[in-house]
């Protein structure tokens, strides 16, 4: 970024624009930013789709798009608290982000420590998202 590129508000005030345009989770996710006119390819990297071989790894990626969305548009909400549109496209993404999480765990067990979809403790049971029938199976 370069000093032309930051705008100054002499008044003090942020900028409203209501007009934002978000890119969907998905390509946020692959590309790293939810802001359409943000983004600046590096180079000549091209994205790649992330394509799942299970519904298990499909909510993986469910969840992790839904809480990157969160992530990026909680960054820019820090600077514009009172932009509306992106605060509720922001509340969208956390009942999407908690949807799958919940259809997650309910049928593969539990991602975090809060989670409690048993009636005993089984956070420390295997195998974990990323183990394939006890081999290591992303490293």
């Amino acid at each position: 970024m370069f000093i032309d590129d930051i705008n100054f508000f002499i008044d003090g005030s942020l900028p409203t624009n209501k007009n934002i345009e978000l890119v969907n989770e998905n390509l946020g996710y692959i590309r790293g930013n939810m802001f359409a006119d943000e983004y600046i390819p590096y180079k000549n990297f091209k994205l790649k789709n992330l394509d799942p071989i299970s519904r298990e790894e499909e909510l993986l990626i469910k969840i992790s798009e839904a809480e990157f969305a969160l992530n990026d548009l909680s960054l820019y909400l820090d600077l514009h608290p009172d932009n509306d549109f992106i605060y509720n496209k922001f509340k969208m993404y956390v009942k999407q982000y908690k949807t799958y999480l919940d259809e997650y765990e309910r049928s593969y067990g539990p991602l975090n420590l809060c989670s409690s979809y048993s009636s005993k403790y089984e956070y420390y049971k295997n195998p974990w998202p990323w183990d394939n029938d006890g081999g290591v199976k992303y490293v």
